[in-house]
């Protein structure tokens, strides 16, 4: 079974502010899914603008703020035994939701002085992380998720602008 059988992106774009290379960002999703050995995946990303992810944001987590991303797991069958339970997402059949603002992503681009398709492109990594059943609720469980970032940037040769917490 090839990774386009095993693992389905669907994107959806309604901003117009952002060029969305929607191919990359399937790729990349298939590749974060693929290392972290996840077994099947069904994944729904939507791009929106700022005033869109805000409204999702009261609505379904009464955060009345602009965010970044917002991932909803829907369905998550873990493995029995995972081969490597180092990888949070080893052995799981997932499916989920990721929403990710473009608005966003070209401000924080412009304060951390990269692409903002690099921006987008940690929050779709960030939200994908999250289904696979990492956190960053603890300065613990963020160190883990931020060092998981890198290593799946590591991928394109692309190392993520520090951010203070």
């Amino acid at each position: 079974m090839n990774t386009t059988d095993q693992y389905q992106i669907d994107i959806q774009n309604s901003q117009n502010q952002l060029a969305i290379d929607e191919t990359q960002l399937q790729e990349a999703a298939r590749y974060l899914l693929q290392t972290e050995q996840v077994t099947q995946a069904e994944i729904s990303l939507a791009i929106v603008d700022n005033p869109t992810m805000r409204e999702l944001n009261r609505q379904y987590l009464s955060h009345d703020y602009d965010t970044d991303v917002l991932s909803f797991l829907l369905e998550c069958h873990p493995a029995d035994t995972p081969e490597n339970p180092e990888l949070r997402g080893a052995g799981k059949s997932i499916e989920g939701e990721i929403i990710v603002s473009a608005d966003m992503a070209m401000s924080m681009a412009e304060q951390y002085h990269w692409s903002a398709e690099s921006e987008l492109l940690l929050y779709v990594v960030h939200g994908l992380l999250h289904l696979c059943g990492y956190d960053d609720l603890s300065d613990e469980e963020l160190k883990v998720m931020r060092l998981r970032e890198q290593q799946i940037f590591d991928h394109w040769k692309l190392q993520i602008p520090r951010r203070e917490e």
